[in-house]
C-alpha cells in the first residue's frame, strides 16, 4: 500500500475540491488540458492536470504548466511518485483523460503492454478512460488521409508534403491502425478536435467539434501588454505577416514542408517586390507562453497550406482577433460526419498556389483584416474558450457516466494490420 505524504499530500489537499464530477488529465496536450482543468474546477469539478515529464525537457516550450508534476531525477523515484499518485487517483477520480499516442497507462513501462495492469485495475473499479488525439496519424491510416485529401478538388495531398511519409516507425497504415484498435479497445470517449472522420475517428464515441483543445481567453486577450523584448513592429505603416513552425528541424526538410513555408516566404517576397510595405515575422521554438506577444502584433497570420484543418497557431491567433490564412478541406468521406463548427470558421482557406492572392486581398484592405479578425475572436470565444469547452465536456461526461453515450466499435478501413 502506497501512502501519499509530505509535500505531495499537502499539494493535493490544497488543490482538490470535492465535487460530483472528477477527472485527472494525465500527460500534456500542449496547454489545452491545463486550461480545461481550471475551467472544470470553476464548474465545481475535481479536475487535475498531471505531468510526468521533466519540466525543463525538450517539450517544455509547448506547455504552460501543470497542477502536479511527478517527474523525478531517477526512474526509481519517479515510479514511486506515480505509484503513490495512482493509489490515490483510482479512489478519487472517475475518469482518466490522457494525451499522447501510445501513452496508454499511468506508468511508462506499461505503454507497450497489451493489457496494462494499472488500466485493468482502473476499469475494474468502474472508472472511465478518455483520450485526446495528437495529429493526423492518431488512429488514421496514411492511405485514408490521402484519400480524404484528394476529396477536395484542387487541394494538396497532405502526405506528399510530409517528411514522415515513408518513415514507417512514425506513420504507416499498419502502425496507425494498430494504435487505433488499441485506443478504441480501452477508451470510453475520444476527443479529436477538428480532425476528419477516418478509421478510429469514425467511431460514435469520438467527438470532433472543439471540446478538449481549449484556450484561456485571458491569456490570449485582445489588449495584451507587449514586453519590450518581444516588440517587433518598427513602423506604423508596415504590415506584419506572421508564420511559425515548431520543431522545424524535425518536421520539415528541403524537399518536404507540410506547412508550405517556402510558398509563404515566396509570396511575401513577391509582395515586397511589388512595393507593398509587408514584413515577415517568422517564429520557431519560442516558448508558447511568450509567442503570443509576437502574434498579437501581427496584421495577418498564415498557419498551414496543406493539411486541410487548423491547428494551434490558427486557434491562438483567432483568439487574439487576427485574420488567419489556413488551408481547409471541409469535406468528409462519410455522410453525416460533418463538423458543425467548421461551417462557422472565419479562416481564409489557401493553398501554396493561392496564398499570394489571399495575402494580397488582405494587404489591400485594412477593413477586411479588421472584420475577419473580429469574426475570429467571436468564433474562438464560442468554440475554443476554456469555459465554453468545459460546458461541452461536462455534457459528454454526464452522458458517458449515465450510460447514454453510444460506444459501438468503428468499422475500420480494409487495410491489413
Amino acid at each position: 500500500t502506497w501512502i501519499i505524504q509530505g509535500p505531495m499530500k499537502q499539494l493535493l489537499d490544497r488543490i482538490f475540491k470535492r465535487g460530483p464530477r472528477s477527472v485527472v488529465f494525465y500527460q500534456h496536450c500542449y496547454y489545452h488540458h491545463y486550461y480545461l482543468a481550471q475551467a472544470l474546477r470553476r464548474r465545481g469539478w475535481d479536475a487535475l492536470m498531471v505531468s510526468i515529464e521533466d519540466p525543463n525537457g525538450p517539450n517544455a516550450n509547448f506547455y504552460h504548466g501543470e497542477d502536479l508534476n511527478l517527474f523525478a531525477s531517477t526512474p526509481e523515484e519517479q515510479k514511486k511518485n506515480i505509484q503513490q499518485f495512482f493509489a490515490m487517483a483510482i479512489k478519487r477520480f472517475r475518469m482518466m483523460h490522457f494525451a499522447g499516442d501510445g501513452s496508454l497507462s499511468f506508468f511508462p513501462e506499461y505503454y507497450g503492454d497489451p493489457e496494462p495492469q494499472d488500466l485493468m485495475m482502473w476499469r475494474g473499479k468502474g472508472n472511465k478512460i478518455a483520450y485526446t488525439t495528437s495529429g493526423c496519424n492518431s488512429g488514421i491510416a496514411q492511405s485514408s488521409l490521402m484519400r480524404w485529401s484528394a476529396s477536395n478538388p484542387g487541394g494538396p495531398i497532405c502526405c506528399n508534403k510530409c517528411p514522415y511519409q515513408g518513415v514507417e516507425i512514425v506513420c504507416s497504415d499498419k502502425k496507425n491502425l494498430a494504435w487505433a484498435q488499441r485506443a478504441e479497445k480501452f477508451c470510453d470517449v475520444i476527443f479529436a478536435d477538428g480532425a476528419p472522420a477516418l478509421d478510429l475517428l469514425k467511431s460514435p464515441k469520438v467527438f470532433r467539434d472543439p471540446i478538449s483543445s481549449c484556450l484561456d481567453p485571458e491569456v490570449w486577450r485582445l489588449d495584451l501588454d507587449i514586453p519590450e523584448r518581444h516588440r517587433v513592429r518598427t513602423s506604423a505603416d508596415e504590415i506584419l505577416i506572421y508564420h511559425s513552425f515548431g520543431n522545424f528541424h524535425l518536421r520539415a526538410n528541403a524537399e518536404r514542408n507540410v506547412k508550405g513555408t517556402p510558398a509563404i516566404f515566396a509570396a511575401i517576397e513577391r509582395l515586397k517586390s511589388e512595393g507593398f510595405p509587408v514584413r515577415l515575422i517568422y517564429v520557431t521554438d519560442v516558448p508558447n507562453i511568450e509567442v503570443r506577444f509576437i502574434q498579437a502584433q501581427a496584421d495577418i497570420v498564415v498557419d498551414q497550406l496543406n493539411f486541410g484543418r487548423y491547428g494551434a497557431t490558427a486557434k491562438e491567433c483567432m483568439m487574439l482577433g487576427k485574420p488567419v490564412i489556413c488551408y481547409i478541406n471541409p469535406n468528409e468521406l462519410y455522410p453525416g460526419k460533418e463538423i458543425p463548427s467548421l461551417r462557422e470558421l472565419p479562416l481564409i482557406s489557401a493553398t501554396e498556389e493561392t496564398v499570394y492572392d489571399k495575402l494580397l486581398e488582405l494587404v489591400l484592405s485594412e477593413e477586411r483584416r479588421r472584420s475577419i479578425g473580429a469574426a475570429s475572436r467571436r468564433f474562438a470565444m464560442k468554440w475554443l474558450s476554456a469555459d465554453a469547452c468545459a460546458e461541452r465536456y461536462e455534457r459528454v461526461y454526464d452522458s458517458l457516466m449515465s450510460g447514454t453515450l453510444e460506444t459501438n466499435r468503428p468499422i475500420f478501413e480494409s487495410q491489413d494490420l
